[in-house]
């Protein structure tokens, strides 16, 4: 999705919205759209969803096996 930035130069453009985090910290993008509330966020005054690594506690089901998985539902 694209998000509408405003550069460090006052330019104003569109981003993928993959690469804003990391536009952010490098300070090439000072500014953000946000069409929910109808304003624009500064990243470093306002607040902004901060990524957590919190890490999943429960029990990884993306590796498991077919045998893990007939000795699961018996």
């Amino acid at each position: 999705m694209l998000i509408r930035v405003l550069s460090s130069d006052k330019c104003s453009g569109f981003v993928e919205d993959y690469n804003l985090d990391d536009l952010i910290c490098r300070g090439i993008v000072v500014a953000f759209f946000r069409p929910g509330s109808n304003e624009w966020v500064d990243p470093k005054n306002d607040h902004i969803r901060k990524k957590t690594n919190t890490g999943y506690k429960g029990p990884e089901r993306r590796a498991i096996t077919r045998t893990e998985l007939s000795q699961e539902k018996s």
